[in-house]
């Protein structure tokens, strides 16, 4: 019940914000004016959501909001991309370098992630989970090699890929003149 209520105020806030951003308001709200950049396409709605339910859950709610998305996390997403690859929800993967999140998962799953995800066609890019972690990005497309990646795109999976989910590949995720190093 707890998380119906929550789900019921996310949707009243998202509504009014949208009908905020469709209107021209006398009074300016903030926390709307913030979010009127993801009822005109300016904005991406960028969600942790790591279980296959809260995936196509968030999914769900961003088609019928028309907002475009980003999952973040997405340890589960190999297991609905289905949806992904039809909706064009990219993903950005937390870090690999990690334990599978159910016992009885392969415990090699977190390595094969990006595979999965290349192999079904849905656009994925890698990050750390803070500063301190951009330094393991290497190691992690390295491993990605081991587990089915080439070399180029695991080099894209922490670069190219995940400038173009920012929607900054004209100026940055690769090294081409003009761009940005």
């Amino acid at each position: 019940e707890r998380t119906l209520k929550a789900l019921d105020a996310i949707y009243k806030l998202f509504t009014e914000a949208k009908a905020y951003a469709d209107g021209k308001p006398e009074v300016v709200n903030l926390r709307f004016e913030a979010m009127r950049g993801l009822f005109n396409g300016t904005k991406k709605l960028f969600v942790n959501a790591d279980g296959a339910k809260e995936i196509v859950q968030a999914v769900t709610f961003a088609k019928k909001m028309g907002i475009s998305e980003v999952i973040v996390g997405g340890n589960e997403s190999y297991l609905v991309t289905d949806v992904l690859k039809d909706t064009s929800v990219p993903v950005i993967l937390r870090e690999t370098q990690a334990l599978p999140d159910k016992d009885d998962d392969d415990v090699y799953l977190p390595y094969k992630l990006p595979k999965l995800l290349q192999d079904a066609g849905v656009q994925y890019g890698l990050t750390g989970i803070g500063f301190w972690r951009q330094r393991n990005l290497p190691f992690e497309a390295g491993e990605a090699c081991g587990y089915g990646l080439t070399k180029e795109q695991a080099l894209s999976m922490i670069t190219l890929n995940n400038a173009k989910i920012l929607g900054i590949d004209k100026t940055t995720g690769t090294l081409e003149v003009g761009k940005d190093a």
